[in-house]
């Protein structure tokens, strides 16, 4: 997987913290190697406030994220935003037990499949989140710099886009992954395409994507390009008359992109099985 862009802050078995810019740093996860975290994250500094960008896999990767936050930027975190439900992302919401004075931001879809489908999350932690309940973006403004917040589908029915529109830095959730073959598990797939689409015409020079390697804009075209070859794939096997598991086990990854992992080798026949759900 590619090393890292930006200076390293902080470097665990789980993980490494690289420093973006000035107030943000990008968590990238190595879940192949420890799953405390899982996902990737981040931390967001203003003037008024801290935000922690996910909730991670499990309750010691959100408190070290939590306190990450606090030993960077010397404040105590005031944010805690979830890009969606999945539990490699809230699994670790438990550990704000223990910071009572974190508003949690989610969109509604994201609080009721948490409660819903997560048991490791208590319900006093989603009890009074502040709720994102219209697909209009939202702004958290921390006096001297702003975080858009737009909720987005595709990668599930929850999903959330974060920009910080002045270092052109955009958190991706699981709507973009880098180095790393998607999950489709939920996935709208022409859904998906869409929202990747208008995420990279939005424009950013750095992506956090929900797991690998952060990215360029290049990164994010070649993502497109891997999406729609998952498509081109799937026609074709409904056209032979193959299953989406006979397609996956004979799909082969582009050129140039050989060096992507997977979290699990159903993955391939996973994504065309959505894409032939749905053009059926």
């Amino acid at each position: 997987m590619a090393q890292e862009r930006f200076p390293v802050v902080a470097s665990e078995p789980w993980g490494r913290l690289e420093e973006v810019a000035h107030g943000v740093w990008a968590l990238v996860s190595t879940p192949l190697q420890d799953r405390t975290t899982l996902c990737n994250g981040g931390i967001v500094a203003g003037r008024t406030g801290v935000v922690v960008i996910e909730g991670f896999a499990s309750p010691e990767g959100a408190a070290w994220m939590l306190e990450q936050a606090a030993e960077l930027t010397g404040r105590a975190p005031t944010h805690l935003v979830v890009t969606h439900y999945h539990a490699d992302h809230t699994g670790g919401l438990a550990a704000l037990v223990e910071h009572a004075d974190v508003d949690v931001v989610v969109t509604a879809s994201t609080r009721d499949l948490t409660l819903e489908r997560v048991e490791a999350v208590p319900d006093a932690v989603l009890e009074d989140p502040v709720l994102l309940r219209s697909r209009r973006p939202t702004e958290i403004d921390l006096a001297d710099r702003s975080l858009i917040l737009v909720p987005r589908h595709g990668h599930t029915e929850s999903d959330l886009s974060i920009q910080v529109p002045d270092v052109s830095v955009t958190f991706c959730g699981d709507l973009v992954w880098n180095g790393m073959f998607p999950n489709y598990v939920d996935t709208q797939p022409s859904r998906l395409s869409s929202e990747v689409r208008v995420i990279r015409l939005l424009g950013a020079t750095t992506y956090v994507p929900g797991h690998g390697p952060l990215a360029t804009p290049s990164d994010l075209d070649r993502y497109i390009d891997l999406l729609d070859d998952v498509e081109g794939a799937a026609r074709v096997a409904m056209q032979r008359g193959m299953s989406a598991q006979e397609a996956g086990a004979e799909y082969r990854l582009p050129a140039g992109m050989e060096e992507w992992t997977l979290f699990s080798p159903d993955y391939f026949a996973r994504a065309i099985g959505r894409w032939m759900l749905e053009l059926e």
